[in-house]
C-alpha cells in the first residue's frame, strides 16, 4: 500500500516536470499578446488624435512582441509613412520661416523613422550642400547626409563647375553723376568718363577715333557711355569689374567680341508638350538668330547660350510666360420638372350587336328486346326552314360595355448640381449616368466548323445616357470667363423592334453654345418647356356630345403633359494668373544691331561733391578746344587732371573753427528755412507758371540738396533753373536735377569750389510747372539740406504751398 502511494507521488511529480515548459510556453505566449494588444490599443488611440510619432511607436512595439501577427506589421509600415511625412512637412516649414537647424532636426528624425525617405535626404543634402558640392574631407558626418555617393572625379568636377563665375559686371568706384561737356575726341572723352567713375579704359587697336562734341548734363556712367557710344559708333564690353574695351560698333566686332554664357531654365507651369514648345519658340523669335536655343521635354528646360544680355531679356519672356494656368469651378444645376395628368370619365356603351343563323337540330331513338340507341341529325338553315323558325335559330352577340372613372396626376421633379473644376484652355468631361447598348451593324464572319456555324454576329456601341457636360472654360485679365459648352440630358423613354432587334428610344435635350461671364454670376443657358394637351371623346353619335348625356352615352378621355428643363450656370475663379507691374513694365533692348538693356539710374539722394566739382569745372572753366591736341592720351591726362584738382580735398578751415564748431555755431542761430513761393496759387488747366524755392537764415550756405513731391495728374515739370542766392558775388552755380518719377524731383545746388558760402535769404532755384488737369497739387519740401563751406551739415526745416488747377 505506502509502495503504490510512493509511485503515484513520484509518477505525479514526473508529469508536472514535463508539463512545466509547456505550461510557462503558454503563459509567456499569453503575456506577449496581452502586451501586444495593449500596445496596440495605445496606437489606435494615439492615430485618433493624430498623433502620428506615438502611433507609430506602438504599432512598432506591437509588432515586436507579436511579430506572427500580420495585421500589427502592416498598420507598422503605414503609420512609418504617416509619422516620417509630417516631420518632413514640418520641417520644411521651420526651413521656409529661416529656422535651418530645427528643420534639418526634423529632417533628420524623418530620416530615423524611415530611412527609405528620399525626400528627407533631398532636404537634408540641400540644406548641408546648396549647390550639390561634397563635403570637404575633414568634415564630420551628419545623419543623414550619406546620399552623396560621387567619385573623386565627379566631385572635383562638381568643385570646378561651382568655381565657374557669371558674366562680368562693372562695379565702378563712383556712382555720382557725370556732367561733361567739351568737343573732344574719343578716345579723350572715354577716358575722362573713365577717370571720373574709377574704370580702366581700352581701345581695339583697329578703332579710329574722331572728335565728337558732348554735352552731359548729371548722367550715370551707364547713360555716359551709352551716349558716347552713340554719338561715335562705338560699344564697349567689361573685361574685368572695372575695365572697359571699346570697339568699332559693327556686327563682325560684336561677333569677334561679346561673350556667351550658358543658362538653364526650368520651367515650372508646363502641363503639356505644347506649352513648352510655344515659350521656346517665343524666345527664338524675339532673340537673334546667332543664340543656340534648346529644349528638354523630360526636365521642362530650356537651355540657351547667348550674350549676358540676351539672357536676361529670355529670363524676362520666361517669366512672363511661365505662369499657372487660371483654373474654374463651375456650378451646373439642371432641373427638370415633368407633370403628367390625365382624366378618363363615362360609360363606354356597346359599339356594336350582331345576329348570326343557327343551324336546327333534331334527335331519334330506336328501342328492342336486347339494346337500344339514340341519334342527333343538324341540318343547315334553309328557307325551308323559316317555316318552322323559332328562337332558338338565331345568335345574338353584344360588344362589352366599360364604366370609365380615372384620374391620374404625376408630378416629377429632377435635380442635377454637379461641380465641374477646369483648367483655362482644357476641356472638362462630365457623365452622370449610364450606357446602353446599341445595335450599329452585323457581319458575318464565314468561318464555320463542323458542327457548328458562326452565323452572322451583331454589333454593339453604347450611348451615355444621363447628364453629359463637357466644357472649356477660356479666363481673362479682367476676372471674366469664357465658357465654350455642351450640356446634353438625356433619357431611355422606351424600345422599338427593328428587323427583330429591340433598339432604345432615346429622349434628348441638348444646348450647346459660347458664353461670357463674369465671376460669380449666375446665368439661365435655356429653359426648354414642352406642353402637350390631349383630348379623346368615344361613345354613341349625337348622345356622346349632349352636356349631361354625356357621360352616360360616351366617354371623355383628357390627357396633360408638361416638361421643362433649366439650366442655371455660376462660374468662380478658384486660381488666376495675376499680372504684376514687372509682366507688363516696357524695357530697353537696345537696337537691331545690337542687344543692350539700360539700368534704372541709381537714386542718389544728394551728388556727390567731386561730381558737383567737376561739373563746374567742366561748364565754367573750361573752353572749347580750337585745334587739335597733340594726342588722345595727352587730352585726357588734361582732363584728369583737371577733374582729379576738382576733386581734390577743400583747404583746411583756420586753427580752432573745426566743422562741428561751424555747425554748432550755425544751428544755434536757427536752421535754415526752405520755402515754396507763392505759397498758394490758381491757374488754368494748359498754363505755364514759375515757382521759387527760397531760403532764409541763411549762414555760410555753401549747398543744398532738395526734394520737391507734388502731384504728377495735375502739374508737370518743365524746367529747374537756378537762383540768385547762390550765385552772389559773380559766382556760377551747379544745379543738377532729376525726376524720379511719381512727381518726386530731386534738385541740388552748388557754389564754386574754394569759394565762401552765403548768409542771409534769397531765391535757390525756380521749377517751371505747366497745369495739365483741374485739381489741386502740394507742393511739399519732402526732404531739405544744407551745407556750409566746409561741408558740414547745417540744420534745415522745409515748408510747402498748394497750387489749385481750374
Amino acid at each position: 500500500m505506502g509502495r503504490r502511494v510512493l509511485l503515484s507521488t513520484s509518477f505525479r511529480r514526473t508529469v508536472l516536470l514535463a508539463l512545466l515548459p509547456v505550461l510557462l510556453a503558454l503563459t509567456v505566449s499569453h503575456a506577449n499578446a496581452q502586451s501586444a494588444s495593449a500596445w496596440n490599443k495605445r496606437a489606435e488611440t494615439a492615430e485618433a488624435h493624430e498623433d502620428w510619432d506615438a502611433a507609430y511607436e506602438g504599432y512598432r512595439q506591437a509588432h515586436l512582441k507579436a511579430p506572427k501577427d500580420i495585421r500589427y506589421k502592416t498598420r507598422s509600415e503605414r503609420l512609418r509613412f504617416l509619422a516620417a511625412a509630417s516631420h518632413v512637412d514640418r520641417g520644411r516649414v521651420l526651413k521656409q520661416s529661416g529656422d535651418i537647424q530645427a528643420s534639418l532636426a526634423e529632417f533628420q528624425r524623418a530620416l530615423t523613422i524611415d530611412p527609405g525617405n528620399t525626400t528627407a535626404q533631398q532636404e537634408i543634402n540641400i540644406i548641408l550642400h546648396p549647390n550639390n558640392l561634397p563635403p570637404p574631407p575633414n568634415a564630420p558626418p551628419v545623419p543623414g547626409a550619406n546620399s552623396l555617393e560621387q567619385t573623386p572625379y565627379q566631385a572635383e568636377t562638381l568643385r570646378a563647375i561651382d568655381n565657374l563665375d557669371a558674366p562680368l559686371k562693372l562695379q565702378p568706384v563712383s556712382n555720382d553723376p557725370i556732367t561733361i561737356k567739351a568737343v573732344e575726341d574719343t578716345k579723350f572723352i572715354y577716358q575722362a568718363i573713365g577717370k571720373a567713375a574709377g574704370l580702366n579704359v581700352l581701345f581695339d587697336p583697329d578703332y579710329q577715333s574722331k572728335r565728337i562734341p558732348v554735352d552731359l548734363q548729371s548722367v550715370s556712367l551707364a547713360d555716359a557711355l551709352r551716349i558716347v557710344g552713340t554719338i561715335a559708333g562705338t560699344f564697349y564690353k567689361p573685361v574685368t569689374s572695372n575695365t572697359i574695351f571699346v570697339a568699332q560698333n559693327n556686327i563682325q566686332k560684336h561677333r569677334d567680341l561679346d561673350e556667351q554664357a550658358v543658362q538653364t531654365f526650368y520651367l515650372t507651369n508646363i502641363g503639356q508638350a505644347n506649352d513648352l514648345n510655344e515659350i521656346l519658340t517665343t524666345v527664338r523669335n524675339m532673340l537673334t538668330q546667332n543664340i543656340k536655343i534648346y529644349s528638354v521635354a523630360s526636365q521642362n528646360a530650356i537651355i540657351l547660350r547667348a550674350t549676358p544680355d540676351q539672357l536676361l531679356i529670355a529670363q524676362k519672356i520666361i517669366n512672363d510666360l511661365d505662369r499657372a494656368r487660371p483654373e474654374v469651378v463651375v456650378d451646373v444645376a439642371i432641373l427638370e420638372v415633368n407633370r403628367d395628368k390625365t382624366r378618363n370619365l363615362g360609360i363606354s356603351l356597346p359599339q356594336s350587336i350582331s345576329i348570326t343563323p343557327q343551324a336546327s337540330t333534331s334527335s331519334s331513338s330506336s328501342s328492342s328486346s336486347s339494346s337500344s340507341s339514340s341519334s342527333s341529325t343538324t341540318s343547315n338553315f334553309t328557307l325551308n326552314t323559316l317555316a318552322n323558325i323559332n328562337a332558338n335559330n338565331f345568335a345574338v352577340s353584344i360588344g362589352a360595355g366599360t364604366l370609365n372613372a380615372l384620374l391620374s396626376d404625376a408630378d416629377t421633379r429632377i435635380l442635377q448640381n454637379p461641380r465641374v473644376r477646369a483648367t483655362d484652355g482644357q476641356v472638362a468631361t462630365l457623365k452622370i449616368g449610364s450606357r446602353i447598348p446599341i445595335a450599329t451593324g452585323s457581319y458575318s464572319s464565314g468561318v464555320s466548323t463542323g458542327t457548328v456555324s458562326l452565323g452572322v454576329q451583331t454589333q454593339f456601341t453604347y450611348l451615355d445616357i444621363g447628364v453629359n457636360i463637357a466644357m472649356t472654360p477660356t479666363v481673362h485679365y479682367d476676372r471674366e470667363i469664357t465658357l465654350k459648352l455642351k450640356i446634353e440630358v438625356s433619357s431611355h423613354t422606351s424600345d422599338v423592334t427593328i428587323s427583330n432587334v429591340t433598339e432604345p428610344i432615346i429622349s434628348q435635350r441638348s444646348i450647346e453654345q459660347v458664353i461670357q461671364l463674369k465671376e460669380g454670376e449666375p446665368s439661365i443657358l435655356a429653359g426648354i418647356l414642352t406642353k402637350q394637351d390631349n383630348a379623346t371623346v368615344s361613345g354613341t353619335p349625337g348622345l356622346a356630345e349632349i352636356p349631361i348625356l354625356k357621360y352616360i352615352f360616351g366617354s371623355k378621355n383628357t390627357e396633360k403633359q408638361q416638361d421643362e428643363v433649366v439650366f442655371l450656370l455660376i462660374p468662380h475663379i478658384v486660381r488666376e494668373s495675376v499680372l504684376t507691374r514687372l509682366n507688363t513694365a516696357a524695357i530697353d533692348t537696345g537696337t537691331d544691331q545690337s542687344y543692350e538693356l539700360r539700368q534704372k539710374p541709381v537714386s542718389i539722394e544728394t551728388p556727390g561733391q567731386a561730381g558737383a566739382d567737376a561739373a563746374y569745372n567742366l561748364l565754367s572753366q573750361r573752353k572749347p578746344s580750337t585745334s587739335d591736341p597733340t594726342t588722345a592720351a595727352q587730352a585726357a591726362s588734361t582732363m584728369a587732371r583737371q577733374l582729379a584738382e576738382a576733386a581734390a580735398p577743400r583747404t583746411p578751415p583756420a586753427p580752432g573753427t573745426s566743422p562741428a564748431a561751424e555747425a554748432a555755431t550755425a544751428a544755434v542761430s536757427g536752421p535754415v528755412t526752405f520755402a515754396v513761393v507763392p505759397s498758394a496759387a490758381q491757374q488754368t488747366v494748359g498754363n505755364t507758371f514759375q515757382v521759387n524755392i527760397t531760403a532764409t537764415n541763411a549762414h555760410d550756405l555753401y549747398a543744398a540738396p532738395l526734394q520737391l513731391q507734388f502731384d504728377p495728374r495735375i502739374l508737370q515739370l518743365v524746367n529747374v533753373d537756378s537762383g540768385e542766392l547762390l550765385a552772389r558775388g559773380g559766382q556760377a552755380v551747379a544745379i543738377v536735377h532729376r525726376d524720379e518719377g511719381n512727381g518726386l524731383v530731386t534738385v541740388s545746388t552748388s557754389r564754386p569750389p574754394n569759394s565762401k558760402g552765403v548768409d542771409g535769404q534769397g531765391g535757390l532755384c525756380v521749377l517751371t510747372f505747366k497745369a495739365i488737369a483741374i485739381g489741386d497739387s502740394n507742393l511739399a519740401l519732402v526732404k531739405v539740406g544744407a551745407r556750409n563751406s566746409s561741408q558740414a551739415s547745417l540744420p534745415a526745416i522745409g515748408s510747402q504751398a498748394v497750387v489749385h488747377v481750374k
